[in-house]
C-alpha cells in the first residue's frame, strides 16, 4: 500500500511539473549555429505589431527598448551595439525610407530586406542583428466589483538572432506572460452619489490602484529576462 502510494505522489509530481509553463515558449536553433563565432550584436529597434489605435503613445516599442538594452547590458559573452547605433548607420547608408519596409516586410512575412541588412554590415561589420518584435500587448481591465475577476496584463515579443548577410534566422524565441492585480476582498469601501458606486478605498501604499491591471513595465521585464537569458552563452561563463 505504501509502495503504492509513493508510486502515485511521484506520478502526480511529474505530471504537475510537465503542465507548468515553460519559459521561454519555444525556441528554435539553426542547425550548425555556433555561438562561438559570433561576437558582435547589434540591436535593431523594437518592431511592435500593436496598431496605433490599440498603442496611442507607442509604450509597447518605448517600454521593450529600454528594458531590453537594459538586461543586454547586463551580459559580456557579447558586445552589443545599441538601437541608436542601428538607426545611425540607416540614416548615413541613405536608407532611413527603407526602415518601415523593413519592419512591416519582417514583422508580416519574417522576412528581412536584405540590402538594408548587408548595408549595415558593411558599415559596422556585427556579426549578427537581434530583432525584437511585440506581438502582444493587453490590458484587461475588470469591474473592481466583480469577486471572481481580476484585472490581468499580457505581453508577448518574439527575439530573432539574423545573419546580416544571407538573412538567415540562426536563432529565436518567442514568449509571452500575464500578470494579475492584487486584490484584496476585505479592504473594499464604496460611497454611491446620484445612483453612481465609487470607491474610496482600495489603493497600496504608494497610491496606485490594487485592482487596475499590473505596469506593462512589470510583465515586459518577465517576459525579455525568459528571452535574453536563453540567447545562446558565447562562452562558458557569464557575469555575476
Amino acid at each position: 500500500m505504501r509502495k503504492t502510494a509513493i508510486f502515485l505522489i511521484a506520478i502526480t509530481a511529474f505530471g504537475l511539473a510537465g503542465c507548468r509553463s515553460q519559459h521561454p515558449a519555444s525556441v528554435t536553433v539553426e542547425p550548425g549555429f555556433n555561438p562561438g563565432e559570433h561576437a558582435t550584436i547589434l540591436v535593431v529597434p523594437v518592431i511592435s505589431t500593436i496598431t496605433r489605435g490599440e498603442d496611442p503613445k507607442r509604450e509597447s516599442e518605448k517600454i521593450p527598448n529600454r528594458v531590453l538594452w537594459e538586461l543586454v547590458s547586463e551580459r559580456y559573452d557579447y558586445k552589443f551595439l545599441s538601437p541608436e547605433q542601428f538607426r545611425m548607420v540607416v540614416a548615413k547608408a541613405g536608407l532611413g525610407d527603407r526602415l518601415t519596409v523593413f519592419e512591416t516586410k519582417w514583422s508580416r512575412e519574417h522576412v528581412v530586406d536584405l540590402e538594408l541588412c548587408r548595408a549595415v554590415k558593411a558599415e559596422l561589420d556585427v556579426d549578427l542583428l537581434l530583432v525584437p518584435v511585440v506581438y502582444l500587448w493587453h490590458k484587461d481591465e475588470t469591474d473592481y466589483r466583480e469577486a471572481a475577476a481580476a484585472s490581468a496584463t499580457q505581453v508577448g515579443m518574439t527575439l530573432s538572432l539574423i545573419d546580416p548577410e544571407n538573412g538567415h534566422v540562426v536563432w529565436e524565441a518567442t514568449d509571452e506572460n500575464v500578470k494579475e492585480s492584487v486584490r484584496s476582498e476585505g479592504d473594499r469601501v464604496q460611497s454611491s452619489t446620484a445612483g453612481i458606486d465609487r470607491r474610496i478605498s482600495g489603493t497600496s501604499v504608494s497610491g496606485s490602484d490594487i485592482y487596475a491591471a499590473p505596469p506593462f513595465d512589470d510583465v515586459t521585464i518577465m517576459v525579455l529576462q525568459a528571452l535574453v537569458g536563453a540567447v545562446p552563452e558565447r562562452s562558458g561563463a557569464r557575469s555575476q
